[in-house]
């Protein structure tokens, strides 16, 4: 089994615009991103989440701090956990 693969961050947004446009902001800043289903069990409100690598991470926390990039929550997939991440 790859590790790697086991642990990632998945990102959360409000609506399927906001995803889109996060998409497209991390796209731009040379992040690499997969879209994927939000698991039903970290939120409700959006059916697309972005995934990125545990490498890519402090570059998408300074997006957000930047506000260049608007999100409704990040949560890192560790193993079979989903654990909040402070932004």
């Amino acid at each position: 089994m790859n590790k790697q693969m086991d642990n990632y961050y998945i990102i959360t947004f409000e609506n399927t615009h906001g995803a889109i446009c996060g998409e497209s902001t991390l796209k731009a800043n040379k992040i690499n991103v997969v879209v994927m289903p939000t698991p039903t069990y970290i939120t409700k409100s959006c059916g697309i989440s972005l995934k990125v690598k545990e490498e890519d991470i402090d570059q998408v926390k300074k997006l957000i701090k930047e506000e260049k990039l608007k999100i409704k929550g990040i949560y890192m997939k560790e193993n079979s956990l989903f654990k909040v991440v402070e932004v």
